[in-house]
């Protein structure tokens, strides 16, 4: 399946959106009965790197997430969070939504203000698609109006704290509705240290094809090696160069199992020498050799 990797496809020209915060929120919604992702419409699937929450309040949605349909249906909610390719598909003319994209800047602040960890690593390739109740539907509405509001309205003192409270509100609805645990957040979230943490994460979503030593890490942030991974470990019980090996073995598992890459194009786009020592560094990781993960999962 060919696809675009890190496009930000929500702030192409031809698609305005309800309101929002340039590289931080993106509102969208048909209130107005305009439906204004519908120049998305078989686009060209796109890697994602912002976390997109999409509720379905009449009609249904039909989005290709790594080359699968899911569809969603009438008060119905789909979280899709980065790393997972995304086709959004809006076969019904009165299908009326309101979706929320959430870049990571922001889904670490909301995150942290809720006491967990925003981690990419750990989240890649995740998505769901539940069923809302009528009250549930009604308090997201509410919250999601709220914010429209606010962010399309004057500016005013602490305006920007008091939207952020109403976004740790709808976070907090959609985990309900999803019903599942985020990374619980076990340092201090208000220190240096998690800046650098939040920091290094983001840099493994799109860095960790191409380097896979901690030391590079460590120069990009300006800080030690060793120091990168004493904060790593203060917040994850897992050192810098766990997370790296983690996100490469993501990486590579998606590359196998949702774009069908053969062995040898997954060892090219991960830069290894070899597919000798790409399989055995897989082997290291995941505990089985690329061709037993790809045959694992298609049973």
């Amino acid at each position: 399946m060919n696809y675009v990797e890190y496009t930000d496809i929500f702030s192409r020209a031809d698609i305005i959106p309800s309101a929002g915060i340039k590289d931080q929120l993106l509102l969208f919604d048909t209130f107005n009965g305009i439906n204004p992702l519908e120049q998305l419409h078989n686009a060209i699937p796109t890697k994602i790197y912002q976390k997109v929450s999409l509720y379905v309040l009449e009609g249904e949605c039909r989005l290709i997430i790594n080359g699968k349909e899911e569809i969603v249906k009438k008060n119905s909610l789909a979280t899709i969070m980065p790393e997972n390719t995304l086709q959004i598909r809006f076969p019904e003319l009165d299908v009326h939504y309101i979706m929320l994209v959430t870049y990571p800047k922001l889904a670490n602040e909301i995150y942290q203000e809720t006491g967990n960890t925003y981690s990419n690593a750990r989240l890649s390739l995740r998505h769901f698609n539940s069923t809302m109740s009528e009250q549930m539907l009604a308090d997201v509405l509410q919250i999601y109006k709220e914010i429209k509001t606010e962010l399309n309205g004057s500016d005013y003192k602490l305006r920007e704290a008091y939207i952020h409270a109403m976004l740790d509100a709808l976070m907090i609805k959609d985990i309900n509705i999803h019903n599942y645990n985020p990374v619980p957040l076990e340092g201090d979230s208000n220190s240096r240290q998690y800046d650098i943490y939040c920091k290094f994460l983001a840099m493994l979503n799109k860095q960790a094809v191409q380097h896979r030593n901690v030391q590079y890490y460590a120069d990009q942030l300006g800080i030690s090696s060793k120091y990168l991974s004493f904060v790593c470990s203060s917040y994850s019980k897992k050192n810098a160069s766990a997370w790296i090996d983690e996100a490469v073995i993501q990486k590579a598992k998606a590359l196998i199992l949702v774009h069908h890459y053969s062995l040898r194009e997954t060892c090219q786009a991960l830069h290894f020498p070899n597919v000798s020592s790409f399989s055995r560094y897989f082997k290291r990781i995941a505990h089985m050799t690329p061709k037993e993960f790809a045959r694992t999962k298609m049973v």
